[in-house]
């Protein structure tokens, strides 16, 4: 099964809200729900390939190279939008999962823009 963490910046009700959009084919946790919001990318990063989890963030550090050498590493999903609100990030996501299944997000580097999807796998 496909594990998914949110990172920090990503609101609260998303993790449940995405949880019943993808069913059974991943499960949803948060960096708020395993006591961890207040770790660094680079410990988020390391803790996710530790356990074979993809990240959804809007930090753009997640897919810089300068920064994280090993990306996408397990898998990385940006949310490149504005503003970052709740209505906003389920309608990116759900354009998302409309082109790429949850499985298809392992191991790959997505930016997900207003207007288009930017999808590479490694």
């Amino acid at each position: 099964m496909v594990k998914i963490l949110l990172d920090q910046n990503i609101p609260a009700p998303i993790t449940d809200w995405l949880q019943q959009q993808v069913k059974d084919s991943a499960e949803i946790t948060s960096t708020r729900n395993i006591g961890k919001d207040r770790m660094t990318d680079d410990e988020i990063f390391h803790y996710c390939q530790n356990r074979r989890m993809i990240i959804i963030t809007y930090d753009e550090d997640f897919q810089n190279p300068l920064v994280m050498p090993e990306i996408p590493g397990y898998g990385v999903v940006r949310l490149n939008i504005y503003p970052t609100g709740l209505k906003q990030t389920k309608k990116a996501l759900l354009r998302l999962l409309e082109r790429y299944p949850v499985k298809e997000w392992e191991k790959a580097s997505i930016v997900v823009d207003t207007h288009k999807i930017r999808y590479q796998k490694k």
